[in-house]
């Protein structure tokens, strides 16, 4: 008489499996998230040289427009910054939500609000308009930037961090600093 086989998996190879399943995952969940958090460095970096290169644009535009300022904010919830027309009344807060930050005759173009639980934040750094603390402007017509020297390091955890950078000429670029995770990007120049 044959035995009757079985054609199942036992509960010991179910554990082994899981405990080597268990393995990987904690071997790559590092890789993983360091990944994620070098993506996220790099999307608010694109969106904030895209974002300066609008304000850049819109300074050449003819007609009634004025000079084109990017206020940044840094409150303790999150890191943010309203482009704005320059008005002769009024001022704007990025902490308040995007379409009402601004007030008076000041035109509010763009908000961008990065909450800090995300774990990405801006640093500012150089020099920035004498008249607006935090603040860049694009002159019209001219599309030349207030000032010279003008950055802002995007800066993320576990050392990822990109800076954006404004010449003279209002052209905007993107570099590692020192100190930097971030692979495959151009070095920042030394100061």
């Amino acid at each position: 008489m044959k035995t009757p086989s079985s054609s199942g998996v036992t509960l010991v190879e179910v554990m082994v499996t899981l405990a080597i399943l268990g393995i990987l995952a904690a071997m790559v969940a590092p890789s993983f998230a360091d990944i994620l958090n070098r993506r996220r460095v790099q999307m608010v970096a694109a969106e904030l040289s895209s974002d300066l290169a609008f304000a850049r644009a819109e300074a050449g535009l003819g007609g009634k427009r004025n000079d084109v300022i990017v206020s940044f904010g840094l409150p303790a919830t999150m890191s943010c910054y309203t482009i704005r027309y320059f008005g002769a009344s009024g001022g704007c807060d990025c902490s308040r939500p995007p379409g009402s930050a601004c007030t008076g005759q000041t035109a509010e173009l763009r908000t961008v609000q990065i909450p800090s639980s995300n774990g990405i934040r801006l640093s500012l750094a150089g020099q920035f308009d004498p008249f607006e603390p935090n603040s860049i402007a694009f002159q019209h017509p001219r599309m030349t930037n207030s000032v010279a020297g003008f950055a802002v390091t995007v800066i993320g955890p576990r050392g990822a961090q990109l800076q954006v950078q404004v010449n003279t000429m209002g052209r905007v670029s993107t570099c590692a600093p020192s100190g930097s995770t971030m692979s495959g990007v151009t070095p920042c120049a030394s100061s």
